[in-house]
Order: structure tokens, then C-alpha cells, then sequence
């Protein structure tokens, strides 16, 4: 359902969650049982979420099926309001909001890209799916046999994740891809995906993928550069043949953002992983993320983050994040 929120985002300072736990605390939640995915019966959530949470954007994938519930969820200007039998999805950096009663019923999992890939970390989540990409991801009103087949597959990941089994990690892998296929099928369908023609759609979002591959490996170890550094739009359009505009008009045509929030999250998303997994020096980092000056990441990372990368160490140490 479309609705005209007008949040004035510019008004409103976002809550930003860069781990599941900080999700979780920021949502009033038990904690998740690791570090890049979750699942949780909307019923169990119920009795400590928030039931009014403002703007806000996380680092992950989600699926949910809502078999029942009052109130909404909001993406972008897409809500659930007023829809029964309902799946809905987010991607990484899209705007959420709620205000819902604490009545739902259904399930929802959420997961970070590296569990997607497994032991392969080259595959990327939008070359296989990318109506991902999309970031106006409005909700789908699904029939009720639709519904017991999704909310069926949610049932067998909540068992493989509180079972204790072995191979549980492949199992409940394997079974986010059928969700992730069953979406994309109802998603075709849907009238989001029909706004201008597939051929044109399929141009798109080719470019998008070809985009999101060279940011992605324009940032890989011991690469070497001249004054054209991967920090720049103008530095994918060369490589691409295509014009900065045209191209920041298809990636904010297609994602609702531009190229250079694409490529700033990008950073920042390295960044943070270096900041968490490793013990490098930020003098390090920024050397590794092509900056010839340190100050120049530390600038940049705190206007993105509101803390230097020092504080956003010791925000994880502190376990605030």
C-alpha cells in the first residue's frame, strides 16, 4: 500500500545499526543467538518491542511473513497498513519506520550478506536476486495458500536455528534461498515491478550489477591508482562508458539512491568490518581504503558516522552499537 509519510528525514537524526545485537537492544529485544542472522516469531517479540519505532536503517537483509496484526510497517512510502496476508522484505540502508499493535503473528528472518555467502565470498546477494536492488520495496499481499507455503519454510528454519542439529547452518541456508526465490516470484508479479518495460528494467539493472561488481572490487587488496580513485562516480562511469549523470540517474532510478551514497556506504561498510574484525591502526585502514591522508577518512567516516573510527571502536567494545 502506498502512503504519503513525508517523514522530513532531514529533520529527523536516524537511528543507524551496524550489528544485530545493536538492532536487537535498539528495538528492545532479547539478543540474537550469532552475529549475522536471526530468526524470531513476531509473538515472541511482541511482550518487549517497541510497538512505535521512528525512521531508522540497518546493515542487513530481511524477509517477513505477517499472517495477522494491526498497525504497520513502512519502507520508503510503501506500508502495510491495511493488508492482510502480507510478505515483506528491506535491504541494507533502507529507511523502516513502524507503529504497530502487539498483536502480529508471523515470522521474520534477518541476515547479513557474509551468511548469504557462506564459504563463497565472491557471490553477491543481487546477482542472483536483484529485485533487491530496489529500494521503494513495497509489500505483497499474497494468497492464503501462498502464505502456509512461506510460513511453512519459516517454521522449518526457526527448528534447524533452535535445534542444535548438525549442519543446521547449510540447512537454514539453503532454505533462505527457496524464500529469497519465492519472493523474487511474487515480486514479478507485483505492480513495482512493472513500471516502465522489462526490457528497459532489465538494462537497469544490468548497469546496477555491473556497478555494484566494479565498487565491490575496485576496494579489493593492493589495487593501484592515479588520481582517479573508486571514491568518485566519474570513477565507474569511465569504466562503465557512461556518463556520471546517466549513470547516477539509473542507480537512483532503480535503488532510490545515488551512486555516491552507494559508494560512501560501501566505504563505510569496509570501514566498520576493519574496525571490528581487526586490530589495524586507522592510519592503516585508510591507506588500505586508497586514502592518501588519514585525516581525509577520519573526516569523512565521521560526517557519515558522528563518531571518529577511535569512537566506533569503543562504541563496539562497549557493546552501545
Amino acid at each position: 500500500m502506498a502512503v504519503d509519510f513525508q517523514w522530513s528525514i532531514e529533520k529527523v537524526e536516524l537511528k543507524h545499526f551496524a550489528t544485530l545485537r545493536g538492532y536487537c537492544k535498539g528495538i528492545n529485544i532479547p539478543p540474537p543467538r550469532n552475529d549475522d542472522f536471526d530468526i524470531r516469531r513476531f509473538e515472541e517479540n511482541m511482550k518487549t518491542v517497541l510497538h512505535q519505532m521512528p525512521p531508522f536503517k540497518h546493515e542487513f537483509y530481511a524477509i517477513a511473513i505477517k499472517l495477522e496484526g494491526g498497525g504497520y510497517t513502512a519502507t520508503g512510502n510503501y506500508s502495510t497498513k491495511d493488508m492482510k496476508a502480507t510478505v515483506f522484505f528491506n535491504s541494507p540502508y533502507q529507511i523502516i519506520k513502524w507503529d504497530i499493535v502487539p498483536d502480529w503473528k508471523g515470522f521474520y528472518i534477518i541476515f547479513s550478506e557474509d551468511f548469504y555467502r557462506g564459504t563463497n565470498q565472491t557471490k553477491r546477494i543481487t546477482d542472483e536476486f536483484p529485485f533487491l536492488l530496489v529500494d521503494n520495496t513495497a509489500p505483497l499481499e499474497i494468497s492464503l495458500p501462498e502464505a502456509e507455503l512461506f510460513y511453512k519454510t519459516f517454521k522449518d528454519i526457526y527448528f534447524e536455528h533452535h535445534a542444535g542439529l548438525p549442519h543446521a547452518e547449510k540447512i537454514i541456508r539453503n532454505h533462505v534461498h527457496v524464500l529469497l526465490y519465492k519472493t523474487s516470484r511474487i515480486y514479478a508479479k507485483s505492480p513495482a515491478a512493472q513500471n516502465h518495460s522489462t526490457s528497459e528494467r532489465d538494462n537497469d539493472l544490468n548497469t546496477v550489477s555491473r556497478f555494484r561488481t566494479l565498487l565491490e572490487t575496485s576496494f579489493y587488496p593492493d589495487k593501484t591508482y592515479d588520481n582517479n580513485r573508486p571514491h568518485q562516480v566519474q570513477f565507474y562511469a569511465e569504466q562503465l562508458n557512461i556518463h556520471p549523470n546517466h549513470l547516477n540517474a539509473i542507480i537512483k532510478r532503480i535503488t532510490g539512491t545515488s551512486a555516491s551514497e552507494h559508494i560512501y556506504k560501501h566505504i563505510l561498510s569496509l570501514a566498520k568490518s576493519k574496525l571490528r574484525n581487526t586490530g589495524k591502526s586507522v592510519k592503516e585502514i585508510a591507506f588500505e581504503l586508497y586514502y592518501d591522508y588519514p585525516n581525509h577518512f577520519a573526516s569523512f567516516f565521521k560526517k557519515h558516522t558522528g563518531q571518529t573510527p577511535g569512537q566506533y571502536r569503543q562504541s563496539l567494545a562497549a557493546g552501545t552499537l
